[in-house]
């Protein structure tokens, strides 16, 4: 396959809802790579204690605004969907915007997955997960434009 590329360009995208108490604003990095492909790393609106699923789709929608439609992209990360309701809306959101469901993995001690990736004109051909420091399992996504 093809060697690693270059970051061209990184963008910010910050929820746009603020938890616990206005204290905490989620921040969402997405990358530009110089083969045209976008890369969101997303860490999504938790809400707690209220879990508002609405205030996540806001989030979502927040950082897909910056993906130009069309683009090959990977939205992947901690989506803090605690319910199927959740599931549900992201994965719709997603897909109106062409992205499908790539892989959902495990969070420790739950039944329903925190973490997703979204591919859009990518093939996955494979995933591995691992433990790390983090609360969250690690993923490694094995792509091809």
């Amino acid at each position: 396959g093809r060697g690693p590329t270059s970051i061209t360009d990184m963008i910010l995208v910050n929820s746009p809802h603020t938890e616990t108490g206005w204290l905490i604003v989620k921040k969402t990095t997405v990358a530009l790579y110089d083969d045209g492909v976008y890369l969101a790393s997303f860490h999504g609106y938790n809400g707690m204690p209220f879990k508002s699923v609405s205030k996540l789709v806001d989030h979502v929608a927040a950082v897909l605004a910056v993906i130009p439609k069309g683009s090959p992209a990977v939205f992947a990360g901690d989506f803090n969907t605690w319910s199927k309701e959740h599931v549900d809306a992201v994965t719709n959101l997603m897909m109106n915007d062409g992205f499908m469901l790539a892989c959902s993995w495990p969070y420790p001690g739950r039944k329903l997955p925190l973490d997703h990736a979204f591919i859009r004109d990518i093939r996955l051909d494979s995933y591995t997960t691992y433990q790390n420091e983090s609360d969250h399992i690690g993923i490694i996504l094995d792509l091809h434009l």
